[in-house]
């Protein structure tokens, strides 16, 4: 539910600033809608592949998956750019740049929070198994 819920306020967020200009009229409001949007996907891989984190016990896959996911919307967002914007091919360079800084930002936050939880999970087990460990 809280992955509806967050996927329902980024594409809120999304397409109020397309609608009411608000991407042109605020600066940030681009990486604010990159940041939560990788967010959310990273959540969502590590929540469909649990099985593999389980096993593997890492997560840091996420990264580059966010980022080639990012990679295939600024794709999109070249091609279709008369939807978009009439930027100049250097405009386009530095928001793709930007842009996928920001996905990466998001996807390795939910990373690290969900490698500290693993971490943090394994402690114990960690303990009982040192032969140094007085129960």
């Amino acid at each position: 539910m809280g992955l509806i819920a967050w996927s329902v306020i980024v594409t809120a967020l999304h397409f109020a600033g397309l609608t009411l200009e608000i991407y042109s009229a605020i600066s940030w409001w681009d990486l604010l809608t990159h940041s939560m949007s990788s967010f959310g996907i990273a959540a969502l891989a590590v929540i469909t592949h649990r099985d593999r984190v389980a096993m593997y016990g890492s997560v840091w896959w996420v990264v580059p998956t966010i980022v080639a996911i990012g990679a295939g919307f600024e794709v999109y967002e070249f091609v279709f750019k008369a939807f978009w914007h009439e930027w100049t091919l250097q405009m386009y360079v530095v928001d793709t740049v930007v842009d996928l800084g920001m996905n990466t930002l998001g996807g390795t936050a939910v990373t690290s929070i969900v490698s500290s939880y693993l971490t943090a999970l394994d402690r114990p087990q960690m303990r009982s198994k040192s032969p140094n460990h007085a129960e």
